[in-house]
Order: structure tokens, then sequence, then C-alpha cells
């Protein structure tokens, strides 16, 4: 009885308390996970056809500085991989907009569409994003599994998108730069690339400078350590002031996740940006070779999965 009590009672008490500004915050993931929300069916459309329609509905609308967003930094064993033609694994840490909440079908993350868009810069490579997102997480939570993940998946490339979870729940400042250095630490002890990923724009936080500053402290840490990152922030703060050129709608209907076309706009840009981090001129033209390698979906702890959770 106390059981059926607490799985009845438990979602009632979330979903009120997400009713109150602010808390719409980001539940923790187990807790996310109880309160799961009916996936967005998916289109009667396998993969390959989806793909190439998002590819479509993409051209033109997202623009891309041809260079991508300068990563100010160095990935040396992913241009090693992709200048020699070897295989390729990246691994994607983070909460639900690497997991692909938003998203219709899992064909539409971020990791997903980012395994697309490298192999067809490289079609001498074979890349394999593994896509190992959990919504709600804070950096934390992700350090807490990092070890295990770097483990089981031996990756070239870890992509650590953090920050936003911590950021909109006022996590100690101090606390956050110290995992993300522990973080940057294991990943290149494990002899991959590291590439951080800051928040993504989100013109709804309740208090814009902290949210802000989270952005600061991450740029401060990749500074300080040398590591490349990709600023979400900046990419679509410029999208979002590009009066002469405006951007269609790139978020959910929550107004804080992006829909499909905002991770594919994400995951182009981000492409080009390891593109021309690793030299440019070794890399297809966005958009012409053709595409070989088949998304990893269902891969080991980190599967992808189409997002089911309001978690953040």
């Amino acid at each position: 009885m106390t059981r059926l009590l607490h799985r009845v009672l438990r979602p009632l008490a979330v979903a009120a308390a997400m009713l109150v500004p602010g808390l719409a915050a980001v539940p923790h993931a187990a807790a996310a996970a109880e309160t799961a929300a009916a996936p967005i069916p998916a289109p009667e459309q396998d993969a390959g056809s989806f793909g190439a329609a998002l590819d479509t509905s993409i051209n033109g609308v997202c623009p891309v500085p041809e260079d991508g967003p300068d990563l100010a930094g160095e990935l040396p064993v992913t241009e090693d991989k992709l200048e020699e033609g070897r295989p390729l694994v990246v691994l994607a840490i983070g909460s639900s907009s690497t997991q692909g909440y938003g998203a219709p079908r899992p064909e539409a993350s971020y990791p997903f569409r980012l395994e697309r868009d490298l192999a067809r810069r490289y079609p001498q490579s074979r890349i394999r994003v593994i896509n190992a997102g959990v919504g709600g997480e804070i950096a934390a939570d992700q350090l807490a599994r990092l070890d295990d993940l770097l483990a089981e998946n031996d990756p070239d490339l870890v992509i650590w998108q953090a920050g936003t979870n911590d950021a909109l729940r006022a996590v100690d400042r101090a606390r956050f730069t110290d995992q993300l250095r522990e973080g940057l630490e294991m990943i290149r002890d494990s002899g991959a690339d590291a590439l951080l990923m800051d928040l993504q724009l989100y013109p709804g936080a309740r208090d814009p400078k902290t949210y802000a500053g989270f952005v600061t402290l991450m740029h401060q840490v990749a500074d300080e350590t040398r590591t490349p990152i990709y600023s979400r922030y900046a990419l679509m703060t410029a999208w979002d002031e590009d009066r002469a050129h405006p951007t269609p709608d790139l978020l959910f209907t929550d107004r804080f996740h992006l829909n499909a076309l905002g991770y594919a706009c994400i995951s182009r840009a981000l492409a080009a940006a390891i593109a021309h981090t690793v030299d440019e001129e070794d890399a297809a033209p966005a958009g012409r070779a053709q595409v070989q390698s088949a998304a990893t979906a269902g891969t080991g702890s980190g599967a992808q999965t189409a997002a089911s959770e309001p978690a953040r």
C-alpha cells in the first residue's frame, strides 16, 4: 500500500511544484524518470529519410560562419584521427539538451545529428557519437559517472555540456568550477580530447545575471585549463539579435529546450567549429559528402533515447 501511494502521490507533488514560478527548474533525474511524460510519437519515417528531411529543413535557416564558432583551443587526438582517416569515437555527456529532450525522436538529438554532420565532412573516417546525456543532471552528477563512461567507451573526444542546471539551481560556484577542473583532468588522463559546451541562451531565467555568470565561469575554467569551449550561449545570442536575418523558432513548447530544428542548428555549428579547429582543409564541405556511418542509437549506458522527462 505504501508503494502504491508513493507511485500515485509523487508525480502529483512534482507536478504541483512545477507550477510554482522558478520550480520548473530542474527536478533531479530520478524524480524526472518517475514523472516522465509520454514520448512524442515518432513520425512514420525511417532514420535516413528523417535525417535527410531535417538536412533540407535547416538549409539557410540558422546561419553559421564558414569556419564555425572559434573553439579557441586544440583537439590533437581528434585531429590525428581525422587526418589519418581512422575511426573517431565521440562521447557526449550532459543533461537533457544532450539527451535530446524536446526532439520528436532520437535522430533529432544533437549527438545523433553531430555524428551525421561530422561523417559528412569526414567521409574517410567512421564517426561514432555516443549520447550519454541524462536529463536533470548537474556537473556533480556527470562527474560521478564520468570515470565509468570513459572506461566503457574509450572515446577520442569528450564533449561536456554543463552549467545550465547548476546555474538554475544556484550551485556553489567554487564547487562547480572545481568539478569542471576535476572532470577535465579525468578526460585528459584517459587520453581523450576535452571540449566544453556552455549554457544555451535562456531568456526566461529568473536570475539572468547569475545564469550568465555561469557562462563566464565556464570560459574562465576553459582558459585556465587550455580547454576548447563551444559557446552555445554566444551563438544563440547572435541568432536572437540578428534582426536582419530572423531565425525561425528553435525552441520546444516548454520555451526552454530546443526543438528538432534547434538541435540541428546547434549540431551543424558545432561540426563546423570542430572542422575548423582540426583543420578545415581536411574536411569535405558540409552537405557534400555521403554519410557513411549510422548514428549510434542504443549503445552502452549512454544509449540515445527519445527524451521523455521534463528535466533540463
